[in-house]
């Protein structure tokens, strides 16, 4: 386990590590169903799957993370649950109980439900969502985002699936999934694919190099996750040389011309783009924090008139 955290904030390690090790003496093995009533299915994915749960002896309904033991190792699992724990105490950041067990078959642990969904859910295609619900959601992952990113976290999986909606008009939303979440510092090994929001200095790695985890990487997955969320589409499949999108945003961010934008983002206002040059600085170090984007809430974030081209779309991204 501290293969996963040694070369992280020194502090948060210690936490974490004390953590783990309280966690797995107090891991008891039980059937779900011994202390929950079992509900619809929320969520799956490689890890396992998300049940809503009724708590027999409170009453509460919880989402129950299930995850499977043939494809979870425990260390993985005590990882995320106490990396999860230490976080949920901000507002914009899912709440997990007090509640892990074994079962069987999978690691379970409790965390509160999100009755509206997820952000996903709401965003239409080659359209997006509305722009004063988008400015409503933005500062609130980005105020998780710095809360993470000051105690040495790097959350790597930043997108729609991932944040949760406590009411359909985004008044309160909160950032889950915790399972990539690692210590800055730490290493991180070569992707052998890449999405949208995958920043370009991971992309561009060779396989078998790693990249030192820093809070740049959330900063770039969240400044796509703006664009696609106020769009509908995606500004380019990968951020690499082959993608033309890319390289034609690379090339404007170079040449420094708010007015001469590429046309896929001509559907930002001018005084707009600025904020994404910042998000999706190319350079790394030039990137600056998610909660910068508070600058720009007063500001139109779309053009009056925009263009329509073909663009990509996600697909279970």
């Amino acid at each position: 386990m501290a293969a996963h955290i040694k070369e992280g904030n020194k502090n948060m390690a210690k936490h974490l590590l004390h953590l783990i090790s309280e966690t797995s003496k107090n891991l008891k093995m039980m059937e779900v169903t011994d202390h929950f009533e079992l509900f619809l299915e929320l969520g799956t994915g490689s890890y396992g799957k998300v049940h809503m749960g009724k708590h027999k002896h409170s009453g509460q309904t919880m989402a129950l993370k299930m995850m499977a033991k043939k494809k979870t190792p425990g260390d993985n699992f005590f990882l995320e649950y106490c990396i999860s724990q230490t976080l949920s105490c901000h507002q914009n950041i899912i709440l997990t109980h007090d509640i892990f067990f074994h079962t069987s078959m999978d690691f379970v642990f409790a965390q509160e439900m999100a009755p509206a969904g997820n952000l996903q859910s709401i965003l239409k295609p080659k359209v997006g969502m509305q722009e004063d619900m988008l400015k409503r959601c933005a500062p609130q992952i980005a105020s998780a985002l710095d809360f993470m990113h000051n105690r040495g976290m790097v959350h790597r999986d930043i997108k729609p699936n991932n944040i949760l909606l406590m009411d359909a008009e985004c008044h309160w939303i909160k950032l889950a999934d915790f399972g990539l979440t690692r210590l800055q510092g730490t290493y991180v090994p070569s992707v052998s694919w890449y999405k949208p929001y995958t920043a370009p200095e991971l992309c561009c790695l060779r396989p078998g190099e790693q990249l030192l985890l820093h809070p740049s990487l959330d900063v770039w997955a969240f400044g796509v996750l703006v664009y696609f969320a106020l769009s509908g589409l995606f500004p380019w499949y990968g951020a690499v040389r082959r993608d033309q999108d890319y390289k034609g945003f690379a090339w404007w961010q170079v040449k420094r011309d708010l007015e001469k934008a590429p046309e896929k983002w001509k559907n930002i206002s001018v005084e707009a783009r600025e904020m994404f040059w910042e998000l999706l600085a190319i350079n790394a170090c030039e990137r600056r924090s998610a909660i910068d984007i508070v600058k720009y809430l007063h500001l139109p974030w779309k053009a009056e008139a925009s263009s329509d081209p073909k663009q990509p779309e996600e697909k279970n991204l």
